[in-house]
C-alpha cells in the first residue's frame, strides 16, 4: 500500500517541527543557564562549608608558628593534619604547600620530591578561583581542591593548606538535579507537542490553498511557546529552591558536628566551657564564612534537636550546638535564578519573534508563486530576509559588547603613557577605527565586487578578530584583535545597509533592518554576558567566532540573486562629490553640533557603564540586563516616539534626542550611583529610539547627500557614526581621569551648549532638499 502526504499535511509537519525546534533550543538554553548557576553556587557553598574545619586547622598551625615553630621543621604536622581527616572524613588528602608549589607535608608527615601539578599553581597562589580573600577552589583531573592561606608571624602568607576531595562528593547532588532538569524538559516538550498538534488540526493556520497564514502562525507560536516556557521556568525554580534548602541542611549539620567536636576537645583537656574566653568570637568567625548559616549558638542541654556535646570524662551531656539556616540568603540565591529566568524569557520572546518571522517567510517563499508579478523572484521577501540575517549576525557581533573594556582592565598594561581610563577605551576605539577603514574600502569595492563578497570578507574578519580576542594575552594584541573585528563589522554593515536602501520598498527594508539589528544586539549582549559569568570571557569570544560563519551559509542559501540597485546622480566626479559633501555648511553644522555629540554620549553604555558596574559588584549578567533595558526602550518606544516626534519635523526631533542624552549624563553626574547609572542607560535608550531615525532622515535629505550614490551615502553616514564612537571612549577617558562627576558633568554641559548653538544658528545652515 502506498501512502501519500498532502501539501497541507506537509506544511503542518514543517510548522510543528519548527515550533518544537525553537522550543527545545530556548528551553535547553534556559535549563543550562539555571543549572550552571546552581552548580556554581552549590560548589562554592560546599567549599565554604568544608573550609570551616580547614580554617580551624590553619589557626592551630598559625598559633604554633607565632610561638616559634618553623614551617620547614614542623614536627607533629602529620598528627595535626590527621585531626582534620578525623573531622572531615570525606577528605582524601591534606597537604601543606609552599609558595613555590612544593608539597612540604602530607598525612604521612614530611613529603619529599612532591610538587603540585602546574595546572593548580595559580589557584594555590590565590591568583584564580577565589572564593574569598583566604580561600580558593579548583576542579582538576576528577578531584576537587580547596586551598586556604596560612599566615606567618609577620601577617604575610607563607603557605597554603590543600584539601583534596573525590569527584562524587561535589558531583552526585548536581548530577541528580541535572537528570531532573532533563526529565522536566522532556515533559514540557511533550506538552507543547500535544498543544501544537491539536491547534494545527483544529485551527486554520493554513489558507485554503495551503499557503501559510503568517499572522495566525505567529500568534499561535508565541502563545504556546511562551506558556510552556513559563511552566518550565516554574519547575526550574521549584527544583533549585529544594536543592538549596537541602544544601543548607547539609551545611548546618556539618557545622554543628564540627563545633561540637571542637568543644569536646576543650572538655578533654579538663577545662569547662564557662572558663574559656572568646567562644562567641569563635562562633562569629565561623558564621562569617558561611552565608547559608544565619546563626550558631551553644546552648544548655535538653533544649530540643541539636548536636550534643559530651564531657569525655564522664560521658555526660554538657551542651548543645544549634545552627540555623539563613532563609534570606537562600532567597537571594533564588532571586538571582529568577532574574536569569526573566531575562531569558525576554530574550526567548525576541528569539521566537525573529525566528518565527523568518520561518514563515521561508515557508511562504517556497510555496508562493502568485506574488511574483510584483517582485522579481530574488526580491521576494528580501527585506524580511535582511532582517533575519542582521539578527543572526548581531547576536555574534554583540556577544562581547558588555565585557570588552573589562577584559582590557584585566590585562591592565600601561600603554604609551596614556591615562588608564583612556587605555581601557582603546579596544572600542580600535574597533570603530576598523569599521571606518572597512567602510571606506567597501565603499570603493562594493559596486565592483558585489555585496556578497564584501559580506563574506566581513564574516571571516569577525571570526578571526574574536578568536584572537579570546586568545589575547597582551593589551596590544587585544587592541589589534578588536581592530580586525571592527573591520569585519564595517564590511557587513556596509553590505547590508547598501542592500536595504536599494530595495524597491526602501522604508520597509530600513525598518526591518533596524528591528532585526536591535533584536540581535539585545540577544547577543544578554547571551554573551550570562555565558561569560559561567564559562568565562575567552570561551564566549571563541563561540562568537564560530557562530558568525553560519551567516555565510545563510547568505549563500537564501539570498542568491539579490544585488544593490543603482541610483542616477549628477555626472561630476566622485572626488568633487566628496569635496562638495565635506564643504557643505549644513553637513558641518549637523556633524559637529548634533551627530557626533549624540554618538559620543552613547559610548557611556559601551565603554564606561561596564567598568563602573563591575567596580560596584554587578555580575556580567546584571550588566547585560542593563543593556537589555536600553534595547527594549529602542525596540518598543522607537515606533511610538518616532511617529510622535515626526509631526514636529526632523530638526526639532534631533534637538529633542540630544537633549535627552544630555539629561541622561546629567542624572549620573548628580548622583553617581548604580541606580543613577541605570537611569542614564534607560534615557540613552529613549534618545536613540527616535534620535537615530530622525538624524538619518535629516542626513539623507541634505542637498549634497541627495547627489551621492546609495553606497557612497551609506558609507559617509557609517563613517560618521564610527568616527564619533571611536573618539567617544577617548573623550570619556580623558575627562573621567580628572574626576568622575566633574568629567561626566563637563560632557553633559558641553552637550547642552552645542544644543543651544545649533538652535540659534540661522536657518540657511540647516538647508535641505525638498
Amino acid at each position: 500500500m502506498k501512502f501519500t502526504v498532502s501539501t497541507t499535511d506537509k506544511a503542518r509537519i514543517k510548522i510543528l517541527l519548527l515550533a518544537l525546534t525553537l522550543l527545545v533550543v530556548i528551553m535547553t538554553y534556559t535549563g543550562i543557564l539555571n543549572y550552571m548557576t546552581y552548580a556554581d553556587n552549590y560548589k562554592k557553598s560546599l567549599v565554604t562549608t568544608y573550609s570551616v574545619a580547614g580554617n580551624e586547622l590553619v589557626r592551630k598551625i598559625e598559633y604554633a608558628l607565632y610561638y616559634g615553630k618553623s614551617l620547614e621543621n614542623f614536627y607533629g604536622m602529620s598528627d595535626t593534619l590527621k585531626e582534620l581527616k578525623e573531622i572531615v572524613k570525606e577528605v582524601e588528602q591534606v597537604n601543606i604547600i609552599s609558595p613555590d608549589g612544593e608539597i612540604l607535608y602530607d598525612l604521612n608527615g614530611f613529603a619529599t620530591n612532591k610538587t603540585l601539578p602546574e595546572e593548580l599553581l595559580k589557584t594555590a597562589f590565590f591568583q584564580q578561583g577565589m572564593i574569598n580573600d583566604k580561600c580558593s577552589y579548583q576542579s582538576f583531573a576528577g578531584k576537587h581542591y580547596i586551598f586556604l592561606k596560612i599566615f606567618g608571624p609577620d601577617a604575610k602568607a607563607i603557605a597554603a593548606l590543600e584539601m583534596v576531595f573525590p569527584k562524587e562528593l561535589f558531583q552526585n547532588s548536581i548530577d541528580k538535579n541535572q537528570k531532573e532538569l532533563v526529565v522536566y524538559l522532556g515533559g514540557v516538550v511533550l506538552i507543547a507537542f500535544s498543544l501544537l498538534y491539536l491547534l494545527l488540526l483544529k485551527t486554520n493556520l493554513l489558507t485554503t490553498d495551503s499557503k501559510v497564514n503568517r499572522k495566525r502562525i505567529f500568534i499561535t507560536f508565541i502563545a504556546v511557546l511562551s506558556s510552556v516556557q513559563l511552566l518550565y521556568c516554574g519547575l526550574n525554580y521549584h527544583l533549585f529552591k529544594k536543592a538549596y534548602v537541602n544544601l543548607a541542611l547539609q551545611s548546618k549539620g556539618f557545622v554543628e558536628i564540627t563545633v561540637a567536636q571542637n568543644i569536646e576537645k576543650v572538655y578533654r583537656m579538663g577545662i569547662s566551657l564557662e572558663n574559656v574566653d572568646g567562644v562567641e568570637e569563635y562562633l562569629e568567625n565561623i558564621k562569617a564564612g558561611l552565608p547559608l548559616i544565619e546563626s550558631i549558638d551553644v546552648i544548655k542541654p535538653g533544649r530540643g534537636a541539636a548536636e550534643v556535646v559530651l564531657d569525655p570524662a564522664n560521658s555526660l551531656e554538657v551542651a548543645q550546638v544549634r545552627a540555623s539556616i539563613s532563609s534570606a540568603y537562600i532567597e537571594r540565591l533564588m532571586f538571582k535564578i529568577l532574574l536569569d529566568m526573566i531575562t531569558v524569557l525576554v530574550i526567548s520572546f525576541l528569539f521566537m519573534i525573529e525566528l518565527t518571522l523568518l520561518a514563515t517567510i521561508l515557508m511562504r517563499r517556497t510555496s508562493s508563486q502568485g506574488e511574483q508579478e510584483l517582485f522579481k523572484p530574488p526580491l521576494l521577501h528580501a527585506s524580511e530576509l535582511i532582517r533575519g540575517l542582521i539578527f543572526t549576525v548581531n547576536i555574534c557581533v554583540f556577544m562581547s559588547i558588555t565585557f570588552v573594556p573589562i577584559v582590557m582592565q584585566k590585562l591592565d598594561q600601561p600603554l604609551l603613557g596614556l591615562p588608564r581610563d583612556v587605555v581601557l577605551g582603546l579596544p572600542i576605539s580600535a574597533e570603530m577605527l576598523g569599521g571606518i577603514l572597512a567602510i571606506l574600502v567597501a565603499g570603493l569595492l562594493i559596486d565592483k565586487k558585489g555585496w556578497r563578497k564584501i559580506f563574506y570578507t566581513g564574516a571571516v574578519l569577525i571570526a578571526v578578530g574574536n578568536l584572537f580576542s579570546g586568545l589575547s594575552s597582551s593589551a596590544i594584541l587585544f587592541i589589534f584583535s578588536r581592530t580586525l573585528a571592527g573591520l569585519g563589522i564595517g564590511f557587513i554593515l556596509m553590505a547590508l545597509r547598501s542592500l536595504a536602501v536599494s530595495l524597491p520598498e526602501r522604508n520597509i527594508a530600513i525598518a526591518e533592518f533596524s528591528a532585526g539589528s536591535i533584536a540581535g544586539l539585545n540577544c547577543g549582549a544578554v547571551i554573551g554576558g550570562m555565558l561569560a559569568d559561567r564559562i568565562g570571557y575567552q570561551p564566549v569570544f571563541c563561540l562568537s567566532a564560530a557562530m558568525v560563519l553560519f551567516s555565510c551559509v545563510y547568505v549563500n542559501r537564501l539570498m542568491a540573486g539579490l544585488e544593490i540597485g543603482c541610483r542616477v546622480t549628477s555626472e561630476i566626479s566622485a572626488w568633487h562629490k566628496f569635496i562638495n559633501f565635506i564643504s557643505d555648511r549644513s553637513v558641518q553644522v549637523f556633524l559637529l553640533l548634533i551627530f557626533a555629540p549624540f554618538f559620543i554620549a552613547g559610548t557611556f553604555l559601551d565603554y564606561y557603564f561596564p567598568l563602573f558596574a563591575k567596580g560596584h559588584g554587578l555580575s556580567q549578567g546584571d550588566i547585560s540586563r542593563a543593556f537589555l533595558l536600553n534595547g527594549l526602550c529602542i525596540i518598543y518606544l522607537g515606533p511610538v516616539l518616532t511617529k510622535f516626534v515626526t509631526h514636529f519635523g526632523d530638526k526639532k526631533g534631533i534637538v529633542a534626542s540630544l537633549c535627552v542624552c544630555a539629561c541622561a549624563l546629567a542624572a549620573f553626574t548628580l548622583w553617581g550611583t548604580i541606580p543613577a547609572a541605570i537611569v542614564t542607560v534607560i534615557l540613552l535608550g529613549i534618545a536613540e529610539s527616535f534620535g537615530v531615525a530622525m538624524q538619518t532622515s535629516y542626513f539623507l535629505n541634505l542637498k549634497t547627500v541627495k547627489n551621492l550614490e546609495i553606497s557612497k551615502a551609506i558609507a559617509y553616514f557609517s563613517v560618521m557614526v564610527n568616527a564619533s564612537r571611536m573618539v567617544g571612549p577617548i573623550i570619556f577617558g580623558f575627562t573621567l581621569a580628572l574626576d568622575l562627576r566633574m568629567g561626566m558633568g563637563l560632557i553633559a554641559g558641553i552637550l547642552f551648549i552645542l544644543l543651544i548653538i545649533f538652535m540659534l544658528i540661522p536657518h540657511r545652515y540647516h538647508e535641505q532638499s525638498q
